[in-house]
């Protein structure tokens, strides 16, 4: 009977008392047209800012629990099919400070762009996802996430598949 009694009472408990709930991600588009050319559909407003000072790399960085979501833009004259050969080259690569995880170095697209991606070991059970693509000469678009796990977080790919090229006289 008393176990009875206190399981009503936990459960009477329970109920009365609102859980705490995290606050939802508030996801939205956000476009840098003028900027950088671009769209993207992020939870939170990314913090913009110039990649160690240089004027030709903006860097848009959201977080998401603990992973680390971060686009650069890179706004320079540069070969497209060389720049993603390079990379490409330097993913196999075996003597590299991050491994490439065997089996997700490939090409891909996305939004009309050829570009390539690949996952590294970081250790401890961390891994990071690298996309590069190339959408004209004069733009170059880097993909990284740092997550926790084997599995790659929804939440990444929701972003990196929102992501959409615009023209600078697009208007919210």
């Amino acid at each position: 009977m008393k176990k009875l009694v206190l399981t009503v009472l936990l459960l009477t408990l329970a109920h009365a008392v609102p859980a705490q709930k995290q606050p939802r991600a508030q996801w939205r588009e956000y476009v840098f047209a003028e900027e950088d050319g671009f769209a993207i559909t992020l939870p939170s407003p990314p913090n913009p800012h110039n990649d160690n000072g240089d004027r030709h790399i903006k860097v848009y960085s959201v977080r998401l629990g603990t992973t680390v979501f971060t686009l650069r833009a890179i706004s320079r004259a540069m070969d497209c099919e060389t720049g993603l050969a390079e990379m490409w080259d330097d993913a196999n690569r075996t003597d590299r400070r991050e491994p490439v995880i065997p089996g997700t170095l490939k090409q891909v697209s996305l939004a009309g762009m050829q570009g390539l991606e690949y996952e590294t070991d970081l250790g401890s059970g961390q891994r990071s996802l690298h996309r590069f693509h190339c959408a004209d000469s004069r733009k170059f678009y880097i993909f990284n996430a740092g997550y926790q796990g084997k599995q790659r977080p929804a939440e990444v790919m929701r972003i990196i598949n929102s992501f959409r090229l615009v023209s600078p006289s697009y208007k919210q």
